[in-house]
């Protein structure tokens, strides 16, 4: 069986007969060039059982000159290449990433109702939801030709990007000749890339070599999007070392039959003792971090595991709006393409409340010509939020093209990756937090029918506490389910002072509740500390279809025992409990945001400055 496997710029997921991979980031060396570093990447598939044919999209973020970018994918076959939007996996993150909700309930030993309200300490930080892209008409290309041991498949554009396919005309002498080309070609191969390119050229690997194209922007980069037949699925992490980042964030989401579990990396389960509950969870990247330090620093943890929810809440005004996670009506162009007047093909796409990414910005400045040299996102979002109408309403428009344009650009791929996840009979969302001194092994995916569904809300109860018996809340009692519940001090009455995963209780607490290694049959195998490095390089070979480990270690008991349940101080004379939510989003954070019975707090993921 041939394996796929893209080398972008991180992680990548796959389907138990298909595979996807990360990439090299590469640029030229000298002494003015900026390296572009991989700071973090989110891949997304989905697979047609019907047609047998595998769906990727692959986010690329770098930081770099954009005229030195390049980027190398080893695949199994020849692909069919296109662009995505960052816009869908805005909206995967909104609605499967890890979310920490803190419920306040009845105070205790107060001798009056308690009014305290969510709203007391809880910081909060959510993300605009806009992206970067731009759309470049597809055209095939001259001006790059094989060479001595290579052949070039195919040289064209699409979106922002100048690709190539090329392949080596010999699996055993074709490596050296195959660095040789994309060194030529500006494609910066460093010496340490090339042992891990000589074992796809052996297995003879059809390799996707990527360019900006000229006068592109950093800004104007758009997910890469893969059709291809099925294939052993497989991740090069390997390569993504030799451009990553320390703590770099890896986020695979992957849509299949059952709860998607990593095959040759470990699993763990995140400690919730260790989160700073009432500081926002502000410090989820970093315990992830950690807990997966102690699985020999390769292993996932899944945030979500189940059929991808139907709705998000996301804030708009200051309150809570739930909206769908996928609003298809928005990315219909069949009314919009009976347009004839500028005005009237505006109020169309306000009404039906067309996200405006950089993509779909691109397209409306086109035929509106109304952002002129501002910034053509910020210009038609505004304007969309204040329903303004088009000064000439009786401007002709050919309504035609204008949806023909929008629907190669933003709202074809979108709806039908869309589509194909919220179909799905189960979604998975892996994470890791990986340094490049640890990318030793390419992760390969499978599917375990029967393990559970895995929630993205992790939830605990507060409190508040009146010491003295009096109407003054000194303390505060968090509960953890299946942990415990313990009483800390609350400084100056304020929830910001309440210091949870800084308590001498927890500091020593692991980072990880469970190590263990899935499998697609079983309940989880939990792996006692001493056996982490065992296990790590037993299951380096492990395949979807076999049982991961082919070795008998003894399952590990509890890594961590609670401390002892703090008492109760006694019961108060009422309640009035409201809630405080502490969420996460990776990208870019907006402003304080506090909400009426409650706060939604964006953890972010990213390498810590």
């Amino acid at each position: 069986m041939r394996r796929l496997v893209f080398a972008t710029l991180l992680s990548a997921l796959l389907w138990p007969a298909a595979a996807l991979a990360c990439g090299g980031c590469f640029v030229p060396a000298g002494p003015t060039s900026t390296p572009v570093l991989q700071d973090a990447e989110r891949i997304l598939f989905a697979h047609d059982a019907a047609t047998k044919k595998s769906y990727v999209w692959v986010e690329i973020r770098y930081s770099g000159p954009p005229g030195d970018f390049s980027w190398v994918l080893p695949l199994p076959q020849v692909p069919t290449v296109s662009v995505g939007d960052s816009w869908l996996f805005d909206r995967l993150d909104l609605a499967t990433a890890q979310q920490y909700k803190v419920t306040f309930d009845s105070s205790e030993n107060c001798a009056y109702p308690s009014t305290q309200s969510g709203l007391g300490g809880c910081g909060a930080s959510t993300n605009s939801a806009g992206s970067a892209d731009l759309a470049v008409p597809n055209n095939t290309q001259t001006g790059v030709t094989g060479g001595d041991g290579v052949t070039v498949l195919k040289h064209a554009q699409v979106g922002p990007y100048d690709y190539v396919l090329v392949q080596a005309t010999s699996k055993t002498e074709g490596a050296a000749k195959m660095v040789a080309w994309l060194q030529g070609n500006n494609y910066a191969i460093p010496a340490a890339a090339k042992p891990i390119l000589d074992t796809h050229v052996a297995r003879g690997d059809v390799f996707i070599a990527v360019h900006l194209v000229a006068g592109a922007s950093v800004k104007e980069v758009r997910p890469i999007a893969l059709v291809m037949d099925d294939s052993e699925a497989c991740v090069p992490l390997r390569l993504t070392s030799i451009a990553a980042v320390d703590d770099m964030d890896v986020v695979v989401t992957l849509a299949g039959e059952g709860r998607a579990i990593p095959k040759n990396h470990m699993h763990v389960v995140v400690n919730p003792a260790r989160i700073d509950w009432f500081g926002g969870a502000v410090n989820y990247p970093q315990v992830l971090a950690a807990a997966i330090d102690e699985a020999a620093g390769r292993a996932f943890a899944t945030e979500f595991a189940g059929a991808l929810p139907t709705s998000i809440t996301t804030v708009a005004n200051m309150n809570q709006v739930t909206v769908p996670t996928f609003d298809l009506t928005a990315l219909n162009t069949d009314t919009l393409a009976k347009a004839v007047t500028r005005d009237g093909a505006w109020q169309q796409i306000v009404l039906q409340k067309l996200p405006i990414t950089q993509a779909v910005a691109d397209v409306l400045e086109k035929y509106f010509q109304l952002a002129g040299a501002s910034d053509d996102v910020t210009y038609y979002q505004n304007l969309q939020t204040t329903r303004g109408a088009i000064t000439d309403p009786l401007g002709a428009l050919n309504g035609t093209a204008l949806a023909a344009d929008l629907e190669t650009a933003f709202c074809g791929p979108v709806r039908d990756m869309a589509q194909r996840l919220g179909s799905a009979p189960k979604v998975t969302r892996l994470v890791m937090r990986i340094s490049p001194s640890e990318m030793t092994k390419d992760p390969v995916f499978a599917f375990s029918p029967t393990l559970p569904d895995v929630s993205n809300v992790s939830t605990a109860i507060a409190h508040g506490i009146c010491r003295k018996g009096d109407q003054l809340q000194d303390a505060e009692r968090l509960t953890l389910a299946d942990l415990g519940s313990w009483v800390f001090d609350m400084p100056g009455g304020s929830y910001t002072g309440v210091k949870t995963a800084a308590d001498p209780r927890f500091t020593s607490a692991p980072a990880a509740l469970r190590v263990e290694l899935l499998d697609e049959t079983g309940t989880p195998f939990e792996v006692q500390d001493k056996d982490v490095a065992t296990v790590d390089a037993a299951i380096a070979g492990a395949h979807a279809g076999t049982p991961s480990l082919d070795i008998q270690l003894a399952a590990a008991g509890p890594r961590w025992t609670p401390p002892q349940t703090d008492a109760l101080y006694g019961t108060s004379s009422g309640n009035n409990g409201t809630s405080c939510q502490q969420g996460r989003s990776p990208a870019v954070p907006g402003a304080l945001l506090l909400l009426v019975g409650g706060v939604i707090v964006a953890v972010r993921r990213r390498r810590a400055e």
